[in-house]
């Protein structure tokens, strides 16, 4: 006759294997929603958006510029800046793997439609230019030193872009 384990001795085994189970489980949260993420990353997720809105307010620029090469080529040379920035903001965003891509949890404002005619949207452009370097020097007071620097740097370069804009306007 075999002699298996007694209904005594698994239930003796089980009992010693429930603690070492709930200590191996404690570090994982099965129900819940992950925390929000923290205020640089949210920053720099507003600010990736930014740089994508005014980019497409760039492309429509550009096309209502078609009959003026030399603001059609300006333009495009501001556009050019403002890829970069989106660029190197897009570096600075690591995303870990397995979570949800890179959409920010608010965005700014698109504002007003640009006008349908050139002038008007150049000023229009000069204008959101001027808002986008303001809300970017006040997001400076919430990033660490590396990303203010970008942020202040981009700030600066959409501040450059008003007076060209500007000048622009009064040339079409």
């Amino acid at each position: 006759m075999t002699v298996g384990p007694t209904r005594r001795a698994i239930l003796a085994a089980s009992a010693a294997a429930v603690p070492l189970l709930v200590t191996a489980c404690r570090g994982v949260q099965v129900v819940g929603t992950p925390p929000p993420p923290p205020p640089d990353v949210r920053e720099l997720r507003l600010a990736i958006t930014a740089e994508q809105l005014m980019i497409s307010r760039y492309h429509l620029a550009i096309a209502r510029a078609a009959g003026h090469q030399a603001a059609a080529t300006r333009l495009a040379g501001l556009l050019a800046e403002h890829q970069q920035h989106l660029a190197q903001l897009r570096a600075r965003l690591v995303v870990p793997a397995g979570s949800a891509a890179a959409a920010p949890a608010g965005s700014p404002s698109a504002g007003p439609p640009l006008p349908a005619d050139l002038g008007g949207t150049l000023g229009s452009l000069a204008a959101a230019e001027q808002a986008a370097a303001a809300r970017l020097g006040r997001q400076l007071l919430a990033m660490p030193p590396s990303l203010a620097q970008l942020l202040a740097s981009i700030a600066a370069s959409e501040a450059t872009h008003v007076p060209v804009l500007t000048s622009l306007r009064r040339s079409s």
